[in-house]
């Protein structure tokens, strides 16, 4: 049986391959709208399938709607030990403007060291780390104590149903394992010393907030005539972006404060605007975090209003995007958004669960392997995790009611960039470097937790 270090190794040599795979599985534009049908994930699964069935590893696609393939694939283990869930999702984010980027988006260009494209990053990376993780384990013919499950999976982009939470509700023995690991996590964060990554325990809940403003329309000549529903939306929007949500530092990551800058302690609700700005100083990516994981954020996204410029409308639909703490539920949400508009005549809150707030333990034997496992790939000493959340949500809120341990740990390359502000938006990519490192942390997590045993 090869040590560890030298199976690390292994993955330097499989760069071409690891590009070549990355860049076949982005070229797939499984972009997920929201409406369907939409996503078309299958053709990417069969891909993947077809890659994992040449190395001896069976998998199995079930569709919870046509087009809608959810793969998940099985390294069987000998003797019970706990087992490891790799999470990753294949649909994309629509791309708004392919003529703002700088290569096509399902082009997967290589360029600058880096693979361009729709889904290069969110969340094909963690795909390929995955896969390339499972793949050299089982060229080992490594026995393993516990199972080693991979999993690619459909519609995270519009909230699971379709995927994991479709799997969690009619084959959940398929993904219920010990620990996953899934994407949310693994960027460097300030640090007094050494490279201080994140390790996200969980996620905020997601709701949909829906404001139904009615009014009296008449012609525009008149206004006085009218009770413009426009008029009364802005009101309401206005009132929203006054909000002061209930600021709550509770999170274990206000315990790392001191590990990312001398003298800087945990908060106190009154003082954590001051310890912000300090953290802003020295980084920004980090003091964004801290401020999103300290409170709920209520967000107007969506208006809808009006026929023609000569007509007042009666009606109107304002949409909101909520992200709460653990213990904020639907119905806190509503009750703290009528209390808002409370003032307006006429409108009607209704809340829509996307995403509930859920959360792992830290300081675990399986969170030390974790961090392990991150300075065996980065080949450094000095590597920590501190206890982060994801802002957004993941697949990981369907996982965690089976049992499963899961966390947000996909790392970047210690040089690659903080700012990935290509998710989401134009310009998405990955660097090489990272499907490297994340690949080795990916191998030796499972070496640690499968073969060595926690």
């Amino acid at each position: 049986m090869p040590p560890l270090p030298a199976l690390l190794a292994r993955v330097d040599s499989l760069r071409e391959e690891m590009i070549d795979f990355h860049r076949n599985i982005v070229r797939f534009a499984t972009v997920n709208t929201g409406v369907m049908p939409t996503g078309n994930e299958t053709p990417c699964c069969e891909y993947i399938r077809s890659r994992l069935a040449a190395e001896g590893i069976a998998g199995a696609i079930t569709e919870s709607a046509p087009g809608r393939g959810n793969l998940v694939a099985r390294l069987q283990g000998t003797s019970g030990g706990p087992s490891l869930l790799f999470m990753s999702h294949l649909d994309v984010v629509p791309v708004e403007d392919a003529g703002a980027w700088r290569y096509p988006p399902f082009a997967a260009e290589v360029a600058d060291g880096k693979i361009w494209g729709r889904g290069s990053d969110d969340c094909k990376a963690v795909t390929t780390a995955a896969y390339f993780a499972t793949v050299l384990l089982k060229r080992q013919g490594l026995p393993l104590r516990g199972d080693l499950i991979f999993t690619a999976t459909a519609d995270e982009e519009s909230g699971g149903n379709y995927g994991y939470g479709w799997l969690a509700e009619h084959a959940p023995e398929t993904i219920r394992a010990t620990y996953a690991i899934n994407e949310g996590g693994g960027m460097p964060l300030l640090s007094r010393s050494g490279l201080l990554c994140g390790l996200s325990l969980g996620e905020k809940g997601r709701y949909e907030v829906t404001l139904t403003i009615s009014g009296r329309s008449a012609h525009a000549s008149q206004p006085w005539l009218a009770d413009n529903a426009l008029v009364k939306a802005s009101r309401a929007i206005a009132a929203i972006a006054a909000y002061q949500p209930v600021i709550d530092v509770t999170h274990p990551i206000f315990d790392a404060l001191d590990r990312m800058s001398p003298g800087l302690a945990r908060p106190t609700a009154a003082t954590l605007e001051d310890v912000l700005a300090r953290v802003a100083a020295r980084d920004t990516g980090t003091a964004s975090l801290l401020r999103a994981l300290s409170r709920m954020t209520l967000t107007p996204t969506v208006l809808q209003t009006g026929v023609k410029s000569n007509s007042i409308p009666a009606a109107a639909a304002l949409k909101c995007d909520c992200r709460t703490l653990p213990g904020q539920d639907a119905g806190y949400v509503q009750q703290e958004v009528e209390r808002l508009v409370a003032g307006i005549d006429g409108v009607r809150v209704a809340v829509d669960v996307w995403a509930r707030a859920s959360q792992s333990p830290f300081g675990t034997p399986f969170t030390r392997v974790l961090q392990r496992s991150l300075a065996l790939a980065t080949g450094r000493d000095d590597v920590s995790l501190a206890p982060t959340a994801t802002a957004g949500f993941t697949d990981s809120q369907y996982v965690r009611p089976l049992g499963v341990q899961a966390y947000g740990f996909a790392p970047i390359h210690p040089d690659g960039a903080r700012i990935r502000s290509g998710v989401h938006g134009v310009d998405e990519f990955v660097e090489i470097d990272t499907l490297l490192t994340r690949t080795k942390a990916y191998l030796a997590a499972a070496y640690l937790t499968l073969v060595d045993g926690l």
